[in-house]
């Protein structure tokens, strides 16, 4: 097994995920650990457009927290860090889906 990392991961249905990452070598394979599907936020203030984006659980109906990839069926990911993983990490503990 590989190292973990938190990362955004772009999959063939469009669908963009932020999770933390393993990549399962062996099974030529990708674990994604609690997943969170990202949607595109947009506000109007005025002639002001304020662009961002928020998160919503992947999968709803499982309390399953990893789920496995087929690298196949990845686009492509990219590591992320900082005010990302901290907004990442607040939304799963604001859903319920980690506890501290």
């Amino acid at each position: 097994m590989g190292e973990e990392f938190f990362a955004t991961v772009k999959l063939i249905t469009g669908e963009e995920i932020v999770s933390k990452v393993v990549y399962l070598e062996d099974e030529d394979k990708v674990m994604l650990e609690n997943p969170l599907q990202v949607d595109s936020a947009k506000q109007r203030k005025g002639a002001l457009e304020i662009s961002g984006f928020s998160f919503r659980e992947w999968v709803c109906a499982t309390f399953d927290k990893m789920f496995i990839l087929n690298r196949d069926h990845i686009i492509t990911i990219s590591e992320i860090e900082g005010p990302i993983v901290d907004f990442y990490k607040e939304t799963l503990l604001r859903l319920s889906l980690i506890h501290i």
